[in-house]
């Protein structure tokens, strides 16, 4: 009996060293061990920038002749906007300019109230939406013209506006100086 109870005790204290080499090699780790333990994760998302390009910086209408009452047209053929900010704030993209003169001349001019233009059309780039993105409704530069806006919550991305045109309806007023009219239009986003 005394040999068996030996025995026993032996079986125990193997029993027990091969626990203790376990920790020793493996170490006391809790994840084992634990039962529904959650972790955080977090991921911190910067406000990104809104951005505008026009494609070209320079229009050019077509020749009109003094006396002789014509449209003359341009095509602004892209503009892009990009809303990255990420706060869901509507935009408008709106252009204004003053009456055409002539350098050379400075008095004569030919009225913003004869130059209007009519939005082309607008795309969603990189798999945007067009909900809430609204062309302007076109109209002379005697005020303020909208080319294309968005509402709250929608317009975040990337967008287009092609062919947008411009047009310059001459009456053919035989008084109007000969040379090449100019002035800036200014394009905004806000």
């Amino acid at each position: 009996m005394e040999t068996k109870k030996q025995l026993i005790r032996q079986q125990i204290a193997a029993t027990i060293v091969v626990i203790f080499m376990m920790l020793m090699v493996f170490g006391s780790r809790d994840d084992v061990f634990a039962i529904g333990t959650n972790t955080t994760l977090t991921q911190n998302l910067i406000q990104g920038s809104m951005s505008m390009e026009v494609s070209s910086t320079n229009l050019v209408f077509s020749d009109l002749t003094i006396g002789v009452g014509s449209n003359s047209t341009a095509n602004l053929t892209q503009v892009n906007m990009r809303d990255y900010r990420g706060s869901g704030a509507g935009w408008t993209v709106a252009a204004t300019m003053n009456n055409l003169q002539v350098a050379a001349a400075g008095i004569n001019n030919i009225s913003n109230l004869a130059i209007n233009w009519t939005p082309g059309a607008v795309y969603a780039l990189d798999g945007g939406s067009n909900t809430g993105v609204t062309l302007g409704a076109g109209g002379t530069f005697n005020m303020q013209q909208n080319l294309v806006s968005s509402t709250s919550n929608n317009g975040m991305g990337n967008y287009k506006v092609v062919n947008t045109m411009l047009n310059i309806l001459y009456t053919g007023t035989p008084t109007q100086k000969s040379g090449m009219y100019q002035n800036t239009m200014t394009i905004t986003i806000n």
